[in-house]
């Protein structure tokens, strides 16, 4: 009688999953959670047309890419100089989002101001993390 139970909830569990796995593809209906500091990247729009969401980016590092292109927006983030990772992901994340094909370095800003800790003064250091996003013209 035991075993006779425990081969209906294995069978009954095993449905569950399957029919629930045919429901859609997680492309479907999945979306990409923001990686931290996402909320801080800001956007200088060169061009406002409204385009869809990508999902795939191409990095071009400093040298422009080679297909026809137009440049779009530049994408700025503000952080510590050992978070250049957490601030590069942020900025990707935002170029897919606003429908970007590339991200063409713009340079990072790397700055210097003074913090003051209790009772002296020490220099704080800032670097500004800054992308071109970029739509290819030959699509």
């Amino acid at each position: 009688m035991r075993t006779e139970s425990i081969k209906i909830v294995v069978v009954a569990l095993l449905a569950m999953a399957l029919a629930s796995g045919c429901a859609s593809t997680s492309s479907q209906q999945s979306y990409e959670k923001p990686p931290p500091k996402a909320n801080r990247v800001q956007v200088a729009w060169y061009d406002t047309t409204p385009r869809a969401p990508t999902t795939t980016l191409d990095y071009c590092g400093v040298n422009p890419p080679r297909r026809p292109y137009k440049v779009i927006a530049l994408l700025t983030c503000e952080g510590a100089p050992n978070q250049e990772a957490i601030m590069t992901a942020a900025i990707y994340y935002r170029a897919r989002q606003i429908g970007a094909n590339a991200v063409q370095d713009a340079g990072t800003i790397r700055t210097v101001s003074m913090g003051y800790y209790y009772f002296y003064a020490a220099p704080r250091h800032r670097c500004i993390f800054r992308d071109y996003a970029i739509v290819y013209t030959d699509q």
